[in-house]
């Protein structure tokens, strides 16, 4: 996925939102996470997902550090800013 492609805060709130089992439409994404009933578990099911779908690593704690969809996407973005591809040609940790 390059990060024009699609919006990184809708893909992290569908992603939120199959997690969870709700509507992508049911998430306000600047509701911190935990308020949804967020566990850690999930938590790291979704700092798996953006690895592997914009092929970064990231800290494990990620999710807990940016607790709302709006910061996480933006730290997300930050990471993928100024990269033609989302993939990059090297890893980064945020």
């Amino acid at each position: 996925m390059t990060a024009g492609n699609r919006d990184v805060r809708t893909w992290l709130t569908e992603r939120v939102a199959t997690y969870l089992r709700r509507s992508p439409q049911d998430i306000d994404t600047s509701v911190p996470l935990a308020d949804y009933g967020l566990d850690s578990l999930t938590a790291l099911a979704i700092t798996a997902d953006i690895e592997d779908e914009f092929e970064v690593t990231v800290d494990d704690a990620l999710t807990w550090d940016h607790p709302t969809v709006d910061a996480l996407s933006a730290a997300l973005s930050g990471l993928l800013g100024g990269q033609p591809e989302a993939a990059g040609t090297s890893e980064k940790q945020v």
